[in-house]
């Protein structure tokens, strides 16, 4: 699922620092992202992920450092909600 991800440059000026969103049918949302001063890195293929109820408030804090795979099952799961 992580394929479903579109990266693009993180919005708040972070060089270096990349960012995706996909939300679900079941308007559950994921935001994943990677870089300087975050809980992933770029090049060690790591991710900071948010994840967002559908009403828009943020389940509890960030998890950080996760694999793709990580994200993938982070995903799947979310999808079947």
């Amino acid at each position: 699922m992580f394929d479903l991800l579109q990266f693009q440059p993180h919005l708040n000026g972070r060089p270096g620092a990349i960012a995706a969103q996909h939300k679900f049918e079941n308007d559950w949302e994921i935001s994943v992202v990677a870089g300087p001063g975050l809980y992933g890195k770029v090049e060690d293929e790591t991710f900071e992920v948010a994840i967002f109820r559908p009403n828009g408030n943020m389940t509890e804090d960030v998890c950080g450092w996760n694999t793709k795979h990580e994200v993938s099952a982070m995903m799947w799961v979310l999808s079947q909600l």
